[in-house]
């Protein structure tokens, strides 16, 4: 990861032409190259963490808690940032640039979606302004989101423990080991765990007072903060509290201030996230199955795509509420998000591996998957190759690939990684459909 070699990549990951020209093939690549070295390194520290496990965990019980999260987040997280971003000085690249110019408007006291363009809920922009004030770089955005991972990491530990605390910890020195989440978050700045952290903070208010109009505030606030995405939730919660009165009064209480001051002040400019057109992306079943299927016009229509897309998602998710009655919220919430989102990942034409993030901390901490070997085998197998495969087809010129491609060999590649994240994704979703409580 060279600042040589990145900083050709503008915050929209697109390589101009010229720019390719005047990269070898190592210099382009690089970025690939360390992160596949990154997620190698991850996994051999995770098998010497498996198998000093009893010594781990006896040393987290020795030095209690608190410090034991303070101990491994610093190494997992705050560590590799001083690492890059201050030693070496590199710079935060990718979508958190612009997270950052969106947040330089938003510190200035702009409107969002009339003043400056957000494809994110209302309050994003203004929660990443915060630390703006402080030091204006992108660097802060970045340290921000990892500020906020570890956060809902915490908040996930509490909410769904494990049989006893030292082994509770160990799974989140697994999470932080993790490939994906290291190098979406540390790397990439990504935001998504933060609609984990809401739907977890549901759950904890549940756990303690069991209010469905707190349960309705709390899901609201998630999603005037994260992204339209967190909606697809809404609905399904819906059918599992008691009080559904008192759920969407939460759902209003917070929500149509916020709609109304948009409205009044921006007009319709509110509606950007929707507006704007996705661009077809990788990986999902349109990304494997276009080389296949373009000749016969199936997957020329994105916004018809994206439409078929979101009623398999809500079709399927509801069949599984429906089946899931006899669930509580606290084993709801993580099983239906999986399913919503790997479900998005492989019906989507804008889904990408980076959506990972969004369910890796549930697949660790919500289920007993993280018993079984092959399980935690397969995810950082499936993990390693989603951390390259959206760099490596960045670097491409992000194509939607056709059969001819193939015939390329740095496309053939591309489409072998697709295949094998696409194949995980679907692991995952199996595993979480055939779960039995």
């Amino acid at each position: 990861m060279k600042e040589l070699s990145i900083s050709l990549i503008s915050s929209s990951n697109k390589i101009t032409s010229t720019d390719t020209i005047k990269m070898t093939d190592y210099e382009l690549y690089q970025v690939v190259y360390n992160k596949a070295f990154i997620s190698i390194t991850l996994c051999l520290l995770a098998f010497l963490s498996f198998k000093f496990r009893n010594e781990i965990e006896r040393f987290f019980e020795r030095i209690g808690t608190t410090k034991s999260f303070l101990l491994i987040a610093f190494l997992g997280r705050i560590l590799p940032f001083i690492l890059v971003y201050v030693y070496y000085g590199y710079d935060a690249q990718s979508d958190v640039q612009i997270f950052w110019k969106s947040a330089q408007h938003a510190a200035k006291f702009e409107l969002v979606y009339r003043d400056f363009d957000s494809v994110y809920s209302p309050f994003f922009a203004y929660i990443t302004a915060i630390p703006v004030y402080f030091w204006d770089t992108a660097r802060a955005v970045t340290l921000l989101m990892i500020l906020v991972e570890l956060l809902v990491l915490w908040l996930t530990m509490k909410t769904y423990p494990s049989e006893n605390q030292p082994s509770t910890l160990f799974k989140a020195l697994i999470y932080l080991l993790l490939p994906a989440p290291y190098i979406f978050c540390v790397l990439g700045g990504q935001e998504d765990i933060w609609m984990w952290g809401f739907a977890c903070l549901a759950v904890y208010a549940w756990q303690k007072k069991k209010s469905d109009l707190i349960l309705g505030i709390i899901t609201g606030l998630g999603l005037l903060t994260t992204k339209a995405f967190f909606i697809l939730l809404l609905p399904l919660l819906l059918f599992k509290v008691q009080h559904k009165m008192k759920f969407i009064a939460g759902n209003a209480l917070i929500g149509l201030p916020v709609l109304l001051i948009l409205y009044i002040f921006g007009g319709d400019s509110f509606l950007m996230p929707i507006r704007l057109a996705q661009d077809p992306m990788a990986v999902n079943m349109w990304s494997i199955f276009n080389p296949f299927i373009w000749d016969y016009g199936f997957t020329k229509d994105i916004k018809l795509l994206n439409w078929i897309g979101l009623a398999i998602i809500l079709g399927i998710a509801l069949w599984q509420t429906i089946r899931s009655q006899n669930l509580n919220i606290q084993q709801f919430m993580p099983k239906i998000w999986i399913i919503i989102f790997t479900l998005m990942m492989i019906v989507q034409v804008g889904a990408y591996a980076n959506y990972i993030f969004i369910y890796a901390m549930p697949l660790i901490f919500c289920f007993d998957f993280f018993k079984h070997k092959t399980f935690l085998i397969l995810t950082f197998i499936f993990q390693a190759f989603a951390t390259i495969q959206p760099s490596f087809w960045f670097r491409i010129g992000k194509p939607f690939l056709r059969f001819y491609n193939l015939v390329a060999p740095k496309f053939a590649i591309e489409y072998s990684l697709e295949i094998i994240v696409f194949t995980g994704v679907i692991y995952w979703l199996s595993l979480v459909l055939r779960k039995k409580y």
